[in-house]
């Protein structure tokens, strides 16, 4: 969460310079959305019933790129170009970081096909099989729910984020890195 919110802050000034814009705190709030949006499917997953440790199955709604991203665009293309911009740039990103680290990656290749792709670094929990390393990981849709099982880790919040984990210091020092990026460009403007 916290490397989504810094990519929608320097995607927003990336936009900004980019249509040569002032930047406002409606654009950045607006790339910080952006780039989290695509996670509002977690919480319908909890809503039908799902939990964190189950969490992997809230990725078959909106986590497609060939879908969501063109959809979006299209959609707020009518209303301003840069937006529409901030919002393909910020999903993007978003996808990419699903697609590296924790979880089971997305469907990136979806309507074609169901499987689900991650690329190069695979978490591994403490106490569980360790998957082979490789720069490609293509998970058949029906075979997640077993795959999580083995080598899924049901207290990924806990031991990613709540302790002194690789992942969750890379994600807090670029969120550190976007704020202070801000703050210069705003006071040097």
């Amino acid at each position: 969460m916290f490397l989504d919110i810094g990519v929608g802050i320097l995607t927003a000034i990336f936009v900004s310079k980019l249509f040569t814009l002032s930047i406002t705190t409606l654009f950045i709030i607006g790339g910080i959305v952006f780039s989290l949006l695509v996670d509002i499917d977690y919480f319908f997953h909890l809503g039908r019933g799902g939990t964190t440790k189950n969490a992997h199955k809230h990725r078959s709604i909106l986590h497609r790129p060939f879908l969501y991203i063109p959809i979006g665009i299209s959609i707020i293309l009518f209303l301003n170009q840069a937006w529409a911009v901030l919002f393909g740039l910020c999903s993007l990103a978003h996808f990419l970081h699903d697609s590296i680290g924790i979880g089971w990656g997305i469907q990136w290749l979806y309507p074609f096909t169901k499987n689900q792709y991650t690329f190069f670094y695979r978490y591994h929990p403490p106490r569980k099989e360790k998957l082979p390393k490789k720069f490609l990981y293509v998970w058949k849709y029906g075979e997640i729910d077993m795959l999580a099982e083995k080598h899924g880790d049901e207290k990924w919040v806990e031991n990613i984020y709540l302790r002194w984990h690789p992942y969750a210091i890379v994600e807090f020092l670029f969120f550190v890195l976007a704020t202070l990026i801000l703050y210069f460009y705003l006071h040097n403007r």
